[in-house]
């Protein structure tokens, strides 16, 4: 069952918590003194989407259960490759996590080759959250279904477009299907994450967009 990142229970976030805390536990001598300095949590979207809501939520629990602050800092770009790579080169000691999300697995299929190996580089930890994504328009699209929007589409190709939170996202590739399904044309507008798109989704400047269900809410 999809769980809102808004109402996260206790109990998905101290299953987190204590996953980390067992992460560590593994290390024997050296988590005795694990954490003994703040520990930056890698959101790899810029600041108001879904995954940095669960991040917010992750790290205030985190530094309740560790005993050290959080940090949680954006990393984003390249459908959220940056923050990837980022992480896998940092220093493998415990004190850089990753927020990762489906994206880090559809890019290994996207781009032909990354700056990082993400099955060797990188470690999961423990699933935060599964999250829906939803078809949402812009206020002023006079739409109230899915066949009423295909045929405001192919009527208004120059307005035919819409917004994901990155290249290779799944955002972008829900895009992708529903066009084939469609047999519509629309343009793709990339973002670096969900807050600056639902921004311009607000402001009309994209007609539509297939986003996680918090920053549309």
């Amino acid at each position: 069952m999809p769980i809102d990142p808004i109402h996260l229970s206790r109990r998905t976030l101290a299953r987190a918590a204590a996953a980390t805390l067992a992460l560590a536990a593994a290390g024997g001598a050296w988590a005795q003194s694990w954490p003994s300095k703040p520990i930056s949590l890698i959101v790899p979207f810029a600041a108001g989407g879904t995954t940095d809501v669960l991040a917010r939520a992750l790290g205030e629990r985190l530094t309740a259960a560790l005993g050290q602050p959080v940090i949680v800092e954006s990393k984003p770009g390249a459908g959220a490759t940056i923050g990837a790579d980022y992480v896998a080169k940092a220093k493998p000691d415990g004190y850089t996590l990753l927020i990762g999300a489906v994206h880090h697995t559809i890019a290994t299929s996207v781009y032909s080759k990354l700056p990082y190996d993400f099955q060797r580089d990188l470690t999961p930890v423990t699933m935060i959250a599964m999250v829906p994504n939803v078809l949402v328009v812009n206020a002023a699209t006079p739409v109230k279904n899915v066949a009423e929007l295909v045929s405001y589409i192919k009527a208004h190709p120059d307005q035919a477009n819409f917004g994901s939170n990155g290249n290779g996202t799944a955002q972008h590739l829900i895009g992708a299907q529903f066009q084939q399904q469609t047999g519509t044309t629309l343009t793709h507008v990339a973002y670096k994450g969900s807050g600056p798109m639902a921004t311009d989704l607000l402001g009309k400047q994209i007609l539509m967009s297939f986003d996680t269900i918090t920053p549309v809410l």
